[in-house]
């Protein structure tokens, strides 16, 4: 538009402009969570709603209304001390050099807040490309960003107190004036040396925090690193299918520079915010960490294979399936993509990521599961190293508690307090108190080894103590929160836990199961090696699943009934998905059951199925059986019950009279 010589209307085009945006600003729409307000909660006045939007338009404008009207309070002094009272002095220091410290005071916190955000985010963008390694330190600082701001502040206090105070306190000065000021500054450099210690102590926070995930999380972010290189090489030297819409391609991968520049930085904002409000590590985008997506152009390799969801994943297994397949097959052998890769060794690694169940090929399916896998492994641990866990702030809170104590020290040797004794009344209260919270240190103590140095397990581990299988749910300091297999919220103890056996199965690798049975005692030798031969054929088409090795050993044959036999269920992976091991399981039995059918091998009670024999009867004439039992009703009446020879026939009152009479004689 050309100039017209008339600047003043663009001047009040201007303040229109501003004054219809303050008129129309609704503090329900507020920039900030912090100053969000609903209606009716504030006045409706134009003042207020101008100051509601002034310190939400920006930054700068917020900051400004925080840090003026205090650095005017703070020179009311100074201005007095120029005009009315240039004598005015306290402690001997003139009023003017008090107003200058002040200043140095109220704007060194906003200074070293301003130096403490805007570092990092300038590190990350020049250091952080050339050395990758210093990334996560920069993190921390990011992290850290109050407590480096409070260590900064509290240093400027105390180096510009004694050139600002200490040296114009005027030298004629009498009274307790050199000792306040003296004092004064013994009390900054103690404030100085706790801020010091404060971020000493979040940072050894952040060291621990970033040592537990690296112990945790080190093998699965090494083989995710490995996936993604193996993508980047296979989609650097992908073509674009023309003519097929369900390959992942240029417009339909990323978005422009500056969105993608845009959402980074609203993503580091946003975890330097919430990390200011906890002090473990905010590991940030663990994707963009391994990928390097936040330093890469967006139409890089290493850019658009960073996909942000399942269907764009299989949209790039199809475009590199189609890519390197030849003409007509279909499949795809290692021999089409082992010249991209600069040993046969790392040929055949990659090829096996793909190649899950080991037959030499690799179908269509096979390329989408295998990408959709390292999509759903990233996101995992975008969750598991972003999320702040409860055992590291339960250890910083502990850490916090002695860190008053020596704090408190601190600043009472600062005050002119005798140290040793101080030492002596505080090693003597906690002397009284050990046999209060011995006990409850020791606990503690306990506890930080069984997680910080055994480790056995991790958030999301499926584990098994004793005969029961839990996962792990939360991890606190002095307990963990498991979930048993109904659902059912289980908190153990880690002092009991430190002395139990614990299986992890996340970190276990290829595991088998026993599995017993029983079958008829006339079992064969012959029979047991043609089953054998018949599940070994059925592993060899599923190794995806299973490991092909099958064992039968006979354990025992109790009483000469039965045989018990047992073999291993060898799986081609963990049990940390139970869901998956339940179907694998049940695709294994079933697959035994037929080929115990097709080899005659029968349970102890034989064959199920075998045609029963026949049970032999003889039929007798009804009349023939009614003949004989007349015949024998007939003896039975005719046979006569007399009396024979040898009873007698006395009762037992003659018997006693006969005796009676013989013995009178």
């Amino acid at each position: 538009m050309p100039y017209d010589g008339s600047s003043s209307w663009d001047v009040l085009a201007g303040i229109k402009k501003f004054e219809q945006d303050y008129e129309q600003y609704d503090a329900k729409n507020a920039s900030s969570a912090a100053f969000a307000h609903a209606d009716g909660d504030l006045p409706n006045d134009r003042l207020t709603r101008l100051y509601n939007y002034l310190i939400n338009v920006s930054i700068a404008t917020r900051w400004a209304i925080f840090i003026v009207p205090i650095l005017i309070a703070i020179w009311i002094p100074g201005v007095l001390s120029f005009t009315k009272f240039p004598e005015a002095e306290v402690w001997g220091i003139r009023l003017l050099w008090w107003s200058i410290w002040l200043s140095v005071v109220w704007l060194g916190w906003w200074a070293s807040l301003a130096v403490a955000l805007i570092v990092p985010y300038i590190l990350r963008k020049t250091v952080g490309i050339m050395a990758v390694g210093t990334r996560q330190y920069i993190d921390w600082f990011a992290a850290l960003y109050r407590y480096v701001a409070l260590f900064t502040w509290c240093l400027a206090m105390w180096v510009s107190f004694a050139p600002l105070i200490g040296s114009k306190q005027d030298a004629v000065v009498g009274g307790n004036s050199p000792k306040i000021i003296s004092l004064i500054q013994k009390l900054l450099f103690a404030l100085f040396l706790c801020a010091g210690l404060l971020l000493f102590e979040k940072f050894s926070i952040q060291w621990i925090a970033w040592k537990f995930h690296e112990l945790s999380y080190a093998d699965r972010i090494a083989q995710q690193k490995f996936a993604v290189k193996v993508l980047v090489t296979l989609y650097r030297y992908s073509s674009n299918i023309l003519g097929r819409s369900d390959t992942l391609n240029a417009t339909n991968a990323t978005t422009s520079q500056p969105l993608q520049l845009r959402r980074i930085f609203k993503e580091a904002l946003k975890g330097v915010r919430i990390a200011a409000t906890s002090t473990t590590t905010a590991f940030g985008n663990v994707a963009s960490e391994i990928t390097g997506t936040s330093v890469l152009q967006p139409d890089s390799p290493a850019a658009m294979i960073a996909v942000e969801s399942a269907n764009k994943s299989r949209l790039l297994a199809r475009r590199l399936f189609y890519s390197f397949v030849k003409p007509g097959a279909t499949g795809l052998y290692m021999e089409d993509i082992a010249k991209y890769f600069p040993s046969q060794h790392a040929a055949h690694a990659a090829f096996a990521l793909f190649d899950k169940d080991a037959n030499g090929d690799v179908t269509r399916d096979e390329m989408e599961a295998a990408c959709v896998e390292i999509h759903r492994e990233q996101l995992s641990l975008e969750r598991s190293m972003s999320d702040m866990d409860s055992a590291v702030g339960r250890l910083d809170n502990l850490l916090m508690s002695l860190y008053v104590v020596i704090a408190a020290l601190i600043i009472a040797v600062a005050l002119q307090a005798q140290l040793a004794t101080l030492i002596t009344g505080f090693g003597t209260l906690l002397l009284g108190l050990s046999w209060l919270i011995g006990g409850s240190l020791q606990e503690v103590l306990t506890c930080i080894i069984f997680l910080f140095v055994k480790h056995p397990f991790d958030v999301g581990d499926r584990i098994t103590i004793l005969t029961n299988t839990y996962t792990v749910k939360e991890i606190l300091l002095l307990s963990t929160v498991f979930l048993d297999a109904q659902g059912c919220i289980v908190q153990a103890p880690n002092v009991i836990l430190n002395t139990s056996y614990i299986q992890n199965m996340r970190r276990s690798e290829e595991m088998s199961e026993p599995f017993p049975f029983d079958v008829a005692y006339d079992t064969s030798f012959e029979q047991l090696e043609a089953l054998r031969d018949k599940m070994l054929e059925f592993l060899k088409t599923e190794k995806r699943d299973f490991l092909p090795a099958f064992d039968v050993v006979v354990a025992d044959f109790p009483n000469q009934e039965t045989l018990s036999l047992k073999v291993d269920i060898k799986y081609k992976s963990n049990w940390q998905q139970g869901a998956l091991k339940a179907k694998r399981r049940n695709k294994w039995i079933c697959a035994l059951k037929i080929s115990l059918a097709e080899v005659k091998i029968f349970g102890p009670k034989g064959n199920p199925n075998a045609v029963a024999t026949p049970e032999r009867r003889t039929l007798v004439p009804w009349d023939e059986v009614k003949a004989k039992e007349e015949v024998a009703l007939r003896e039975e009446s005719t046979k006569l019950k007399t009396p024979t020879g040898g009873w007698q026939l006395l009762d037992k009152n003659t018997f006693i009279s006969k005796h009676l009479h013989c013995s009178s004689f």
